[in-house]
């Protein structure tokens, strides 16, 4: 977790998270991470194995990074 507060679910057991955390997924585990804070919720996903996760990201909508988004992935602490 990079920035915010959240809750993830693998399978059927649900854990609270916040920045700093980590979550390990096994392959083929069914999981969702919930954002509960009151900001936005930043995460660093990595998929092992790809599982076409790579594909899905470079077909996605492209957005344009705000100042928040650049802060964050900067590791820049909020004012």
């Amino acid at each position: 977790m990079l920035e915010g507060e959240g809750r993830a679910r693998c399978d059927d057991s649900w854990v609270e998270l916040r920045k700093g955390d980590a979550m390990v997924v096994p392959a083929g585990a069914e999981h969702v991470v919930e954002n509960t804070g009151p900001g936005r919720l930043y995460t660093l996903t990595v998929m092992v194995p790809d599982e076409q996760f790579a594909e899905l990201i470079r077909n996605g909508v492209p957005d344009e990074l705000d100042a928040e988004d650049l802060r964050v992935l900067q590791g820049v602490a909020a004012a």
